[in-house]
């Protein structure tokens, strides 16, 4: 008993997970190992000079059994003078509506309902009663589904507020701790049948690795996770180093991200994702496709990804971002002294009468018929300051203008000839001679 609560002690101090004064929120389900958590954090609240609270979700699935499991923590942690709260939320009803998992709905629940908690009441700390068998199964499950490093680094022991004091206790040495200070719980009857993913690792294939391979697994397991977690720490610090050469904003240089190892540079490109998916949870497969798209390094290529993105190559760059709008075609008729405004390009457009050559000054015959449209399927102009004609596509390419932006270029046009790339390149035609109209635009 002493050993245990002694080993939680210095695997709190050891990780910082506690400074005394503050105010921890155990979330207590009534199981053996929230009751194991509470009554160590309890024995050791003076030592460690912290106020404890307690919160327990009824989910509402199991009927009488999420009465019972109520009942029981409210009983226990007031017989510690803890101050306990309860919500009961209708996972099953709340899980359908949303279309997810009851078991994902109710984890949602549950943290949203500490989180409320903790900001009411000045709470420092979440601590739940995560253990290393918990964390074993997680590495299991997660390996099974082909995840990344980052996935088989076992259950964090500390991610923001929330704290998993006794991860380092395994499943037995919980039952041990309960059993030899005579604590009850209760028992979640869903727990013994394999109706979930964690419970089949939990109950089928871990004790068949147990028996068979090696007896132990769980140590094993976690102490291989906390290595890895160790490597991961200094891939990301590599990782942040590189990140911060080959990316500007939204775009990466393709020759500088190729000479990084393929673990930072696989890192970078999840970076530059997840930063304008706003998601951590990214398949390798998007991952795998950015990696065939910057080795083509062939401009104009382009992947779809999750959460309307697209990754794009442009010119020896990479670039990730969210596809644009698709414009259709538009134009809008402009009248001399009439303001008009142009919804795809965001701007306000005025023509007036002038007499003072100037970058925005033209000259073209009286009644002409003056627009402001977006490409069209072979247009060309003849660009001020050379010789012959060009058509736009060529321009276009040739001023490296990305493929996704060029349908949102404006276009002043007279009589259906291209007069101006707004912002870019004058048609000599339409060149000022001592009177004209001034294109005005805000």
């Amino acid at each position: 008993m002493l050993m245990t609560a002694e080993k939680v002690f210095n695997f709190i101090k050891k990780h910082g997970l506690i400074q005394k004064g503050d105010k921890i929120l155990i979330g207590l389900s009534g199981g053996a190992d929230s009751v194991c958590l509470t009554h160590i954090l309890y024995s050791l609240k003076d030592r460690l000079g912290i106020e404890l609270f307690a919160a327990h979700l009824n989910h509402g699935i199991r009927a009488d059994e999420a009465e019972r499991d109520e009942r029981f923590a409210k009983r226990f942690a007031e017989s510690f003078c803890i101050r306990f709260f309860v919500k009961h939320v209708n996972i099953k009803d709340e899980a359908k509506r949303r279309g997810i998992s009851e078991e994902l709905c109710g984890r949602e629940a549950r943290y949203n309902f500490f989180s409320e908690l903790a900001e009411e009441y000045g709470i420092t700390s979440i601590a739940t009663a995560h253990n290393m068998n918990d964390s074993a199964e997680t590495i299991l499950m997660n390996f099974m589904r082909g995840a990344s490093i980052g996935g088989l680094c076992g259950i964090p022991v500390k991610r923001g507020n929330i704290i998993r004091p006794v991860l380092c206790l395994t499943r037995d040495e919980i039952i041990a701790y309960v059993n030899e200070n005579k604590l009850d719980f209760v028992t979640d009857s869903t727990n013994l049948k394999e109706i979930y993913t964690r419970n089949k690792v939990r109950l089928s294939l871990i004790p068949e690795i147990e028996k068979n391979f090696n007896a132990n697994f769980i140590e094993t397991t976690v102490k291989n996770a906390e290595n890895m977690r160790c490597d991961k720490e200094l891939l990301e610090q590599l990782a942040d180093s590189a990140y911060k050469i080959c990316v500007t904003g939204d775009r990466a240089d393709i020759k500088r991200l190729m000479g990084e190892h393929i673990s930072v540079r696989r890192r970078i490109l999840y970076r530059m994702l997840t930063s304008v998916t706003g998601f951590a949870d990214i398949s390798s497969v998007y991952i795998e496709a950015m990696e065939s798209l910057i080795a083509s390094g062939r401009t104009g290529k382009r992947v779809d990804l999750p959460s309307d993105t697209e990754a794009v190559i442009e010119y020896g760059a990479l670039i990730v971002r969210k596809k644009a709008p698709v414009h259709g075609s538009f134009e809008y008729e402009l009248k001399i002294g009439k303001e008009t405004t142009i919804p795809e390009l965001g701007v306000t457009v005025l023509l007036e009468e002038t007499n003072t050559p100037g970058k925005n000054a033209f000259t073209f015959p009286e009644n002409s018929a003056v627009s402001i449209r977006n490409r069209r399927e072979g247009d060309y102009f003849y660009p001020e300051g050379m010789f012959g004609r060009k058509k736009l596509k060529n321009y276009f390419i040739d001023e490296k203008i990305e493929r996704g932006k060029r349908n949102s270029i404006g276009l002043f046009t007279v009589n259906g000839e291209i007069a101006y790339i707004i912002g870019k390149r004058r048609d000599r035609r339409f060149s000022f001679k001592d009177k004209g109209v001034r294109l005005i635009i805000k």
